[in-house]
């Protein structure tokens, strides 16, 4: 296991003991919101504390990650994000093929039709 796997299973631990599974709409607001805070830790802007404050964004975008799976009865663990984004692409897919888009294309969508 490494060290990020390490961290995400503590925040994971820490996070599910407080409540009980996140219904879909719920899971997938929070994975969106924490989609923006990474896109903020990517700019090219760096205030000193940049790596901690990038690692916690990360570790909470991979937290509602595997709590979205886990409200739609994909199995996922912290152990296996040993490979963060290979790992969060292919939950991207198997999300996408339960019909849950966390891009909001599907929102984007239904706006443009009406």
């Amino acid at each position: 296991m490494s060290m990020y796997t390490d961290i995400l299973q503590a925040a994971f631990e820490a996070r599910s003991g407080t409540t009980g599974p996140p219904m879909v709409s719920e899971a997938v607001r929070e994975l969106r919101d924490c989609r923006s805070r990474l896109a903020v830790t990517r700019s090219t802007e760096r205030r000193t504390d940049w790596a901690a404050s990038a690692l916690a964004d990360q570790v909470a975008y991979d937290v509602a990650l595997i709590e979205l799976a886990r409200s739609v009865g994909l199995p996922c663990d912290p152990a296996t994000f040993d490979q963060p984004e290979l790992r969060r692409s292919e939950l991207d897919r198997e999300l996408a093929a339960r019909g849950v888009h966390v891009d909001g294309a599907e929102e984007r969508e239904e706006a443009s039709a009406r």
